[in-house]
């Protein structure tokens, strides 16, 4: 596969380098030195051995003449044998293998010389790209090449040359059985600490640096930040709490990562229970697989909502139904985890107790792209190919353990991100401290002082930064969900919590995950299977609460308790109105609890939105020139401003509606001007009536849910409890509403009432004043019902104008 004349040739193959040479000098569309190297066997050894490591990937004419003059002249001094044992003995495999016995043993438990057919392809289709075929990592690609290899086989048989005077003859049925052979090449279990800090974070890097040439071959010595008595800890406290609760949830998994967040070193990285238990896919890192965080990504939302909206942990949210399209068009109705409201709520609580509807709420007020943003700056990266939409505050998107632990650092941090730049412009936290060329010099740092030093980005106001602290470490915030104080420990310590349930039509669970920090160090864990099969019976607490809590435990045990710092320009006097978040004043009708705030975020001036004002209470707009009087009623309502966004005019609504106050629009918007949703055209205002009394006229409207018409004694009246005389869903453009029967009611004045509900606006009414005549004319007028008839008793307002709210 690598050299067919390997056995007659002179240490170079005269037919690859010919083509290598036409491919390089005359090019076409590969560029000039860009074509194939057309090395031979023995000037793969020589390129190994000879030419230094950094010259290895140069393509220059210099290191081909010195290649090829090496071969010719190990061949005219040492056997083809003696070439080829050197060859196979130095050569990486995949992995961790470097030589055909390591690979042997490592892949399939047996020496070199008790291969069969199948298996000795395999590993001979390998050193092309090692990386490519390595039969762990991608078994798919290394069955390909397998049977690749051995078609070569067939197509220079059936007499193959495996020695100067050897040969060995293959048939089309052998190779035909062996291609059908099922891949049996596992990682067997060697004395490795660590195994995947080793070969999924810290190869990766080495490889970026300098190569793979350099990593198989240079001689590095590599010391890292991983404290190996600390790790062993960790991998001790995962094992406890997976197998505690593995017979009962179907949890086979588990995964943590520890940061010392003074100098962002990576002391704890584990990436599954156990690397070599197949039965678990325990090779697969865990701690940088894409999964769903459930709620852990909340604290990010809420502080970007801090940072851009100048919210704090008083603001108040309203948690109550709320709906959203998703990409498909479905309508998408998040739940909180009891599945139950709690109405008006703080950030602090909604928080501190992780429910879903105000955290998604939240999103919407700020905005996807700004939250997208500002996880990114904080340095939670998300699969390139994925959509993110506002269902990311609560699980919506996959993320990786060890991106979101990093991200966690940055509260203890003062809102600072620390660590090492990378080639993209990211940055990463401390994993590689010096690394030694084979020599035994310094070779990175590339610093004089050969110190990893440290880059710094402020990506969050220290002030905000410390209020998400201060919620998540407060234990009377954690009560409705988790019961008062159940997440702490003998010191301070914040903690965040997520559950995934990303099964269709099912309550099962498929990741948990827990974040846990103090000043000295911040823990990220999670619970799983890494095949991403479902779990049951099982929460964020089960697990990867204890595994975060335990391993914060531990790194503090020798330590004193230390309080998270407070910084400078935050204060804890300031009440918010609501919706507005504006100051409260003496107008403001409902405000936030008093709490901290950072001095940047105060409002810039008392909240407007709460003031008295003449409102239509037939189109719940503020009155304008045209508004008859006895329709232009002054009431205090919520008057949100013009121009806010659509989904802060709705939250305003849903307030009012909560609140039971009037919530009126400034101005009709475009089109609807001219258009009033109620009307009575029948009876006339003022008319005589008696009898059964057809009431005739409009009651329609975009956000149309129903209509009542309502009666009362006098005009205006005296008191304010309405008759019911019939509801409908139906809505009506210009036609019959209603029937009124009057006969049982004492001569007088009434007031017949009209009203609409509005999904958006609320109620909008429209009223008539009419004289009953009857029996019992001259007799003052009641709303004494006849005896002996039933009448509906409906709900109360506080004037006939007061149910009137507005359009969005």
């Amino acid at each position: 596969t690598e050299d067919a004349s390997f056995w007659s040739n002179p240490g170079i193959n005269w037919k690859g380098l010919a083509r290598a040479g036409w491919e390089n000098f005359f090019p076409g569309e590969l560029g000039v030195l860009q074509g194939s190297g057309g090395s031979s066997i023995t000037q793969q050894l020589v390129k190994n051995v000879y030419i230094p490591p950094e010259e290895r990937t140069e393509r220059s004419i210099d290191r081909k003449l010195r290649e090829t003059v090496y071969a010719l002249e190990l061949t005219r001094k040492y056997s083809k044998e003696q070439i080829l044992e050197w060859y196979v003995n130095q050569i990486s495999y995949g992995g961790i293998y470097n030589g055909v016995e390591a690979a042997a043993m490592g892949y399939f438990g047996k020496h070199a010389k008790d291969l069969d057919l199948a298996e000795s392809a395999l590993l001979a289709g390998i050193p092309a790209c090692p990386t490519c075929y390595d039969p762990v990592a991608y078994p798919d690609a290394a069955v390909r090449r397998r049977n690749q290899v051995m078609t070569l086989m067939l197509e220079h048989g059936p007499r193959i040359q495996v020695g100067p005077d050897d040969y060995i003859t293959v048939t089309a049925e052998q190779v035909y059985l062996s291609a059908a052979t099922p891949l049996t090449a596992t990682q067997r279990k060697f004395p490795v600490q660590a195994p995947h800090w080793v070969f999924e974070y810290i190869k990766p890097q080495l490889e970026e640096l300098y190569g793979e040439e350099a990593l198989y071959r240079g001689g590095l010595n590599v010391y890292t930040s991983l404290d190996l008595d600390l790790q062993k800890k960790g991998e001790e406290i995962v094992e406890k709490w997976v197998s505690e609760f593995e017979s009962t949830s179907g949890g086979h998994n588990g995964a943590l990562v520890a940061i010392d967040p003074n100098t962002q070193e990576i002391l704890v990285y584990v990436g599954s229970r156990n690397y070599f238990d197949e039965s678990i896919q325990g090779q697969n890192d865990n701690a940088q697989a894409w999964n769903s965080p459930g709620s852990s990504l909340k604290p990010f939302t809420y502080a970007t909502t801090f940072e851009e909206l100048g919210w704090g942990p008083g603001t108040m949210i309203l948690d109550s139904e709320v709906s959203y399209p998703d990409a498909d068009g479905t309508m998408f109705t998040p739940r909180n985890p009891s599945g139950n409201f709690q109405g008006p709520i703080t950030v602090r609580n909604a928080l501190g107790n992780s429910l879903n509807v105000p955290a998604f709420k939240a999103i919407l007020y700020v905005g996807v792209d700004r939250v997208v943003e500002q996880m990114q700056k904080m340095g939670i990266t998300f699969p390139p190919e994925q959509s993110v939409g506002p269902s990311l505050t609560i699980g919506g998107v996959d993320v990786r353990l060890a991106d979101v632990t990093f991200a966690y650092t940055v509260f203890p941090n003062m809102g600072k991100l620390r660590g090492v730049p990378t080639t993209d412009n990211r940055i990463r936290p401390v994993s590689i401290l010096r690394i030694e060329n084979g020599a035994g010099e310094v070779i990175w740092p590339v610093t004089e002082d050969h110190q990893v030093h440290l880059t710094e980005r402020q990506v969050l106001d220290p002030a905000n930064a410390y209020l998400i602290t201060s919620i998540l470490t407060d234990p009377k915030a954690h009560c409705i969900t988790y019961g008062c104080g159940a997440l702490t420990i003998d010191r301070p310590m914040g903690v965040k919590t997520g559950t995934s349930e990303p099964y269709e039509n099912s309550r099962s669970i498929g990741d948990t995950w827990t974040y846990a920090y103090t000043p000295h160090i911040v823990a990220g864990a999670w619970a799983g299977n890494a095949d991403n099969s479902p779990m049951v019976n099982i929460t964020s607490t089960s697990i990867s609460y204890r595994t975060a809590r335990d391993m914060v435990v531990a790194f503090e045990e020798n330590l004193e308790p230390a309080a998270f710092a407070r910084p400078e320009g935050i204060t804890n006097d300031v009440k918010l109105c609501v919706p507005s978040n504006l100051k409260a004043d003496d107008d403001c009708r409902f405000a936030g609890p008093p709490d901290l705030l950072a001095t940047k975020n105060l409002p810039k001036k008392d909240d407007d939105w709460w003031r008295k004002t003449k409102v239509d209470v037939r189109t719940g707009y503020v009155a304008g020139p045209d508004t008859p009087s006895r329709y232009a009623v002054e009431l205090f309502a919520l008057v949100p401003p013009e121009g806010i966004p659509p989904f802060w005019l709705a939250q305003a609504i849903d307030w009012a509606k909560a609140l039971r106050v009037a919530v009126v629009g400034a101005k009709p918007p475009e089109g609807d001007a001219a258009t009033i949703p109620v009307d009575i055209r029948a009876p006339a205002d003022r008319s005589q009536v008696s009898g059964q009394v057809s009431i005739t006229g409009r009651a329609q409207s975009a956000d149309f849910i129903a209509y009542r018409l309502e009666y009362i004694a006098g005009d205006p009246p005296t008191e304010l409890n309405w008759t019911l005389i019939s509801r409908s869903t139906t809505a009506v453009a210009d036609g019959v509403l209603g029937a009124w029967d009057v006969s049982g009611l004492p001569a007088g004045t009434y007031t017949l009432r009209l009203v609409l509900e509005d999904k958006k606006r609320g109620e909008l009414s429209i009223f008539v004043a009419v004289q009953v005549s009857g029996n019992y004319a001259g007799r003052p007028p009641t709303a004494t019902p006849k005896p002996g008839k039933k009448t509906p008793t409906p709900e109360t307002s506080a004037t006939p104008a007061a149910t009137a709210t507005p359009t969005p």
